[in-house]
């Protein structure tokens, strides 16, 4: 009786250090993708900065706001683009 209760339990704390282990990575992997991400939105932020004034002039109409939402979905569909080419190369 007492062994199948420390068998069960051993079980038990090995797929618990398992799982631990696991979501930690994860943790740990997300909180790379987030700095990772900081600093693609700080350098994009940037780039934009420096190439405003030409994309602002090249279209038609002008204000920030309406440029800002621009860039955005411009950079949105490039990001869901390069989510699909990862996702794709990931499953091969």
């Amino acid at each position: 009786m007492i062994k199948k209760i420390t068998r069960k339990t051993s079980k038990q704390i090995k797929e618990f250090s398992l799982l631990f282990k696991k979501h930690l990575a994860e943790f740990i992997i997300g909180a790379f993708s987030f700095v990772a991400a900081l600093l693609w939105r700080d350098a994009i932020q940037e780039l934009i900065n420096v190439y405003r004034k030409a994309i602002e002039n090249f279209i038609p109409f002008q204000g920030i706001l309406i440029t800002k939402f621009l860039i955005a979905i411009f950079v949105s569909i490039f990001a869901i683009f390069a989510i699909v080419l990862i996702s794709k190369f990931l499953k091969d």
